[in-house]
């Protein structure tokens, strides 16, 4: 009976699971960004057009776009993260790569309207580990910490759609998708741990997060924009598996072992961005994001089998992002960027569900050309890639019942985006 149980427990996770790897809290957008541009800019894309992460960053933007493009990206990230028991002799190493596919497909709706109204749809899409895994769910545990805002992520689905109000005022919406499942097994065994009249049941449903924004280009020279991001998790809150003890065909008892678990959590955040082109060939752009990381503690208190008691302590993060653009030569283009993002673990847990968080400073440098020599295309093809690193600050932080936790490293990553406009 024992050995059904523990059965039931991994069959059910595994179901829900697909490929069980360390997912955690890691969203790819927020990780790291979607596409060479973003990233280069330290992601402070919501007052920039013109690429296809803005679905994410400012759908509104979409309706500036003046053509329709299709997208292809490859990321890869390195994290090499060290910490645990500042006195323990077992270190945690944290060495998950991201082996990121990126598609975006972005389309320019405004020829419906007899007046050519601005109008733009996007569709942008992550997978990792090359493809191979669609979902990721973790809620595991660990004596020594984990750094659960790393490691491989669910494929990750963002669409939007911008229209133009006015020439200085754009409208957006739209929104990401995550998962939310229940599970339930059925079966009679005896008590040598033989089994019979199993049934299993499987559901999944999508679970949408909100996306409004707001685009102004108010001036040749400035443009403001605003996004809402609505708040996500991946959950299964419902594992049910079922089992009647039978001696000699007769029931004993009937064990029912509920549970739920949480991943990939995602908070509600605020953007306000501006960008300024103070010369034709210089883009500066600024970006600051609030993070409703405070609600995180309350959310996993209920219904979360494994963090319900990890007594976490997490206040709001606010973001400062920079970048900039500068075009060397025609067609040529070069980006930096930076962001500061603190952690949002006050109190990092209790037991054996202890997060290991830093705050990080981020760095990135890209370049990109616009292909124009090719006589068959009637628009540029665009070639662009970014080197960025995650530096995480080494912290030493006393857990809630007492024991001392410590965690480094930084994060080594590059991504390329082919852009191709039609």
């Amino acid at each position: 009976m024992k050995r059904f149980v523990c059965f039931a427990i991994v069959f059910a996770l595994w179901l829900a699971c697909v490929s069980i790897a360390q997912a955690g809290l890691v969203f790819i957008p927020n990780t790291y960004g979607m596409s060479a541009r973003s990233i280069g800019l330290g992601n402070a894309m919501t007052a920039v057009g013109n690429d296809y992460s803005v679905t994410y960053f400012n759908p509104a933007a979409l309706g500036a776009m003046t053509t329709s493009q299709l997208d292809i990206g490859y990321l890869y990230a390195a994290p090499r993260f060290n910490g645990g028991l500042n006195d323990g002799d077992d270190e945690v190493n944290f060495e998950t790569d991201n082996k990121l596919v990126l598609l975006g497909f972005t389309m320019n709706l405004s020829e419906l309207f007899n007046n050519k109204h601005g109008l733009g749809l996007g569709f942008d899409m992550s997978i990792d580990n090359n493809l191979k895994s669609f979902m990721n769910f973790e809620d595991s545990r660990s004596d020594n910490g984990q750094f659960a805002r790393y490691g491989l992520s669910s494929v990750t689905m963002v669409t939007g759609l911008g229209i133009k109000i006015i020439p200085q005022l754009y409208v957006g919406g739209g929104g990401f998708i995550m998962i939310k499942g229940e599970n339930k097994l059925i079966a009679e065994t005896d008590m040598a741990g033989n089994t019979r009249e199993e049934e299993i049941q499987v559901s999944a449903e999508p679970a949408f997060a909100p996306i409004f924004s707001l685009y102004a280009p108010v001036h040749p020279v400035i443009t403001i924009g605003a996004s809402y991001r609505g708040k996500a998790l991946a959950k299964f809150d419902a594992i049910d598996a079922t089992t009647d003890a039978l001696v000699s065909d007769s029931r004993l008892t009937t064990l029912n072992l509920m549970m739920a678990f949480k991943d990939t959590y995602v908070p509600q955040q605020a953007t306000l961005g501006v960008a300024v082109r103070p010369m034709q060939e210089l883009l500066l752009t600024v970006d600051g994001t609030w993070a409703n990381w405070g609600d995180y503690e309350e959310e996993v208190s209920k219904k979360d089998a494994v963090k319900e008691d990890a007594d976490f302590d997490t206040h709001d993060i606010y973001i400062p992002r920079f970048g900039i653009e500068w075009t060397a030569f025609e067609n040529v283009f070069f980006r930096a960027g930076y962001y500061y993002e603190d952690t949002p673990f006050s109190d990092p847990g209790i037991g054996n569900a202890v997060v290991l968080d830093n705050a990080k400073h981020v760095f990135s440098l890209g370049a990109a050309h616009d292909i124009t020599y090719i006589p068959f295309l009637a628009h540029p093809l665009t070639v662009g890639a970014t080197y960025f690193n995650q530096y995480l600050v080494a912290r030493t932080v006393e857990a809630g019942d007492g024991r001392k936790f410590e965690s480094s490293g930084d994060l080594n990553g590059v991504i390329g985006t082919l852009t191709l406009r039609y």
